[in-house]
């Protein structure tokens, strides 16, 4: 998530001459976002609302997003609208119930959803996956008590976990009031080592791919567990390409390639789908698995969605 003034500005700027792009897909082919947040914000500088978030999807053809909000009702409202387009799930914990972008978190349970109301919308198919989970800027190990229970909950429902997997912004560049107890040490992906010990089948992914400070580490643990996947999100938008493409290229020599997924994180895609295609050490399978397989794959889309995908 990005939620720093400094990311704000940055998106301003590199964003206001790409407004022609976006209305010009470069992306033929379906694309899987799997790191998408639901707000009603109305940021000039993200895919903030549903409207927009929609037009863009269908801009560059992305064909789903996988969808956390903050709620119960946000994510839900906007999966109505557009049924086949999003699966979604919670983002937590939040300290006082409070949102890292200053609104409201399952505030009826101070920032925690409801472990019995949470059940209940996975066992009607009301939710598909887990996260966001930001014990980071709750300040606790992922391996902590209180975030057991959802781990276990999600072991019981195979349900699909995405957690902040980054040390995060410095306290500067945060917004005023928010995550008074963030630990960007939380965010190294090793820590999760306990928890899928205890639930070896539970599958992970690490959303923004243990950024820079936690490369290596996210490789470490990807290597262990074949079941923990990772999006590059704020990677391929609020780094310099330079960084994206060493740090993808690194997965790849790792032999990760079938783990990594497309993520935005509410960032226009336009400029990480050019950098992807323009990064030469990819094949065209390896673009190709980014970009949707890897995805379809770790959320176990059935054959006829993965063909309705493709126009079949």
């Amino acid at each position: 998530m990005c939620i720093n003034k400094y990311c704000l500005s940055f998106l301003l700027i590199c964003f206001t001459n790409i407004a022609v792009a976006q209305t010009a897909p470069q992306q033929s082919l379906p694309i899987i976002d799997v790191h998408l947040h639901a707000t009603n914000e109305g940021s000039k500088n993200i895919n903030s609302d549903l409207p927009s978030v929609l037009q863009h999807m269908k801009d560059y053809n992305v064909v789903l997003s996988v969808l956390s909000g903050a709620n119960r009702t946000l994510a839900r409202q906007w999966k109505e609208s557009a049924p086949d387009k999003f699966i979604i799930g919670p983002t937590f914990p939040c300290t006082d119930g409070t949102y890292p972008r200053m609104y409201p978190c399952f505030k009826e349970n101070s920032g925690w959803p409801e472990i019995s109301w949470l059940e209940k919308q996975y066992k009607a198919g009301q939710m598909d996956v887990m996260g966001e989970l930001l014990y980071v800027y709750y300040g606790i190990k992922p391996s902590h008590d209180h975030l057991d229970p959802y781990f276990n909950l999600a072991a019981k429902y195979s349900i699909p976990v995405g957690v902040h997997a980054a040390d995060g912004p410095p306290p500067k560049k945060r917004m005023s009031g928010c995550c008074p107890n963030f630990n960007g040490e939380m965010g190294n992906p090793l820590l999760l080592k306990p928890v899928l010990e205890k639930y070896p089948n539970l599958r992970i992914w690490l959303m923004h791919g243990g950024e820079v400070k936690f490369h290596k580490q996210a490789i470490e643990l990807m290597k262990t567990h074949p079941n923990v996947y990772a999006d590059m999100s704020i990677l391929n938008s609020i780094y310099p390409d330079k960084i994206h493409k060493k740090l993808l290229k690194d997965f790849i020599e790792a032999g990760l390639g079938d783990r990594i997924m497309f993520g935005s994180d509410n960032v226009p895609i336009g400029s990480m789908i050019k950098g992807l295609n323009s990064f030469k050490f990819l094949s065209d399978e390896e673009r190709r698995n980014i970009f949707y397989d890897n995805a379809a794959t770790f959320f176990r889309l059935s054959k006829q969605t993965i063909a309705t995908h493709h126009g079949k």
